[in-house]
């Protein structure tokens, strides 16, 4: 029985089966899910902030390893690392709910679709799930509230099989182009560092898609970064995330002229229009 040294909330990561029932495991593989789960958290928790009306979210809840009275924890047939909660409690308690659950949902086979915090899940959860896969393990986590658990989760060969079927694309199109705004700029990846960063664009008409840029576009994306911007290059669809575009090119997007437009195109179908000014087109078209 491990002895709780703190009141505050716990986050329990516990390491199963495989190399772990040697009480053994490659610290690269240890060191690499602990560093992804902590972007995860950083990830969601920036949202779940942001949701919540903080002004300035950073997705740090001040998260600790925690020391047990016999120290590291090795039990039989598995690892332990366990994490306490020391900043923004409430939110951080929200945070690693919703990781729990979608984890969950993902083991159970119950993912239809991914709003934006299931996507960073997702997405970490594929990248561990390749050191579980060498070390034949599974991995749990846990939530403790004032010495409660009140979730957990478990990430094992079925909920790896279902991560890998969620990341086939469903489809792919070549040279489209989108109208919108840049929202948020951001490096997801540590294996595509020096070569690709990321972005969100949300389309005209609301929908929001995940950008991939070239890293020589930086200071050209960060200059039109909120701007309304026109981006071209192809597509990816997927089952349960949002969708991508790999930039091939990006720009501001100049003002429209809708009444220039009008004009051209009444011009065109005289015989139709008649005599109609472009303005009044315009508010029939608006109702």
């Amino acid at each position: 029985m491990i002895k709780r040294l703190s009141p505050n909330p716990i986050f329990s990561i516990v390491f199963k089966k495989g190399l772990a029932n040697k009480h053994r495991l490659p610290l690269a593989h240890v060191i690499a899910t602990l560093r992804e789960i902590e972007t995860m958290i950083r990830e969601v928790g920036m949202r779940v902030q942001v949701a919540n009306g903080m002004e300035t979210p950073d997705g740090d809840f001040g998260i600790e390893l925690l020391a047990t009275a016999d120290g590291i924890a090795f039990k039989k047939g598995s690892v332990l690392a366990e994490a306490v909660i020391t900043r923004d409690i409430r939110n951080g308690v929200e945070a690693l709910g919703k990781i729990i659950e979608v984890t969950d949902s993902v083991e159970k086979k119950t993912v239809r679709s991914v709003d934006p915090y299931g996507e960073a899940v997702i997405r970490r959860l594929a990248r561990i799930s390749s050191y579980q896969e060498q070390d034949k393990t599974e991995l749990q986590f846990q939530l403790d509230v004032k010495k409660q658990e009140i979730r957990s989760s478990i990430l094992s060969q079925k909920g790896r099989d279902v991560l890998r079927e969620l990341g086939k694309a469903e489809l792919e199109v070549e040279a489209i182009t989108l109208y919108g705004k840049l929202k948020k700029l951001a490096d997801f990846s540590v294996d595509e560092e020096g070569k690709y960063f990321w972005g969100e664009l949300r389309e005209d008409n609301g929908n929001d898609w995940r950008v991939r840029f070239h890293i020589t576009d930086l200071l050209k994306v960060q200059r039109l970064f909120t701007k309304q911007v026109v981006v071209s290059g192809n597509a990816t669809y997927f089952k349960t995330k949002n969708p991508r575009v790999d930039a091939r090119e990006i720009g501001e997007e100049k003002p429209r002229d809708y009444v220039a437009a009008f004009d051209r195109f009444r011009k065109e179908y005289r015989e139709v229009f008649g005599d109609a000014e472009p303005e009044e087109l315009l508010n029939d078209a608006r109702g």
